[in-house]
């Protein structure tokens, strides 16, 4: 392998390793239930991001989603974690609280993003 032979490959790999960080450099989102309901009402994610529910309450709490059914729980007991990886998007995630359905506080949006897809999408033209 030549000298500019190696220069390309060693740039090759370096643009590689960067596209890799930026996406690991990315806290994975948290969505904490407490007495006042749920953390945020609406959270922004990537696709294959892994979403955590906490359950910081005194009571417990069961998540339910129609649309996006990975997003649904079991009975979560005071102080577990529940998280989900989260499937292909883009789409748009509601999710309750099915132990208290009718509770305002409890319900909120899962906006998901799929940065290849919108990439695609973009060059396809």
């Amino acid at each position: 392998m030549d000298r500019r032979s190696r220069i390309a490959a060693v740039a090759a790999l370096s643009l590689c390793g960067c596209a890799g960080f930026g996406r690991a450099a990315r806290p994975e989102p948290v969505e904490r239930l407490d007495e006042r309901g749920v953390s945020a009402r609406v959270l922004a994610v990537e696709t294959g991001s892994v979403l955590q529910f906490v359950n910081a309450d005194a009571r417990p709490h069961q998540i339910y989603s129609n649309d996006c059914v990975e997003l649904s729980s079991t009975v979560l007991n005071p102080g577990d974690v529940y998280a989900v990886a989260i499937g292909i998007g883009p789409k748009v995630c509601h999710f309750q609280d099915l132990l208290a359905p009718l509770a305002v506080g409890y319900q909120g949006t899962l906006q998901v993003h799929d940065e290849q897809e919108a990439r695609r999408l973009a060059t396809q033209d």
